[in-house]
């Protein structure tokens, strides 16, 4: 169901976490506010990641490559933009 809540192809299960411990559910939305992700590098975040699902063939319905492809090139030129203005402003 797309209704705006948490979805399965946003969840990915980490059998083997790099820095040991008990397997866990990774959560996209989890990992953008832990890292305190801007709009912008948020949507780049869950592109990617519905990409790389797609790729494994547990993507989002409906979603396809080039679509979140370009998706990430769209918010990635917004966030080089910003970038561009901040370093001139110092």
């Amino acid at each position: 169901m797309l209704n705006g809540g948490s979805s399965d192809y946003y969840k990915l299960h980490i059998e083997n976490p790099t820095s040991g411990g008990e397997p866990y559910i990774a959560e996209c939305n989890d990992i953008i506010e832990a890292l305190g992700m801007s709009f912008g590098l948020g949507n780049i975040f869950k592109a990617t990641w519905r990409l790389a699902a797609l790729i494994q063939g547990r993507g989002k319905p409906g979603s396809t490559r080039q679509y979140d492809a370009e998706k990430i090139v769209f918010f990635g030129q917004r966030e080089l933009e910003k970038a561009k203005t901040h370093e001139n402003t110092k």
